[in-house]
């Protein structure tokens, strides 16, 4: 898994590290459209956990190198029969 960011610290708005993301105004754009990493809101303040950054980071990655197991039967389909 990806560790860009401490686990165990809460990121707060206007944090340096925050940054990676882009500006604070791209983030608040997010937040409008319920987008990006989950984030945690007391009163106007506004606060991302290490863990959730990192997760959405994660579950953004793409391996160019993962295959999925989409094996295409070309003999299938040059004589007319659907492949699956």
């Amino acid at each position: 898994m990806t560790q860009v960011f401490d686990n165990s610290r809460t990121y707060a708005l206007g944090d340096p590290e925050l940054e990676f993301f882009g500006s604070k105004q791209k983030l608040g754009k997010w937040r409008y459209q319920k987008f990006g990493p989950a984030w945690i809101k007391i009163g106007r303040k506004i606060l991302y956990a290490g863990s959730d950054l990192n997760a959405w980071i994660e579950s953004n990655r793409t391996d160019p190198n993962h295959q999925k197991d989409t094996t295409y039967n070309v003999s299938a389909r040059s004589n007319g029969e659907d492949p699956k």
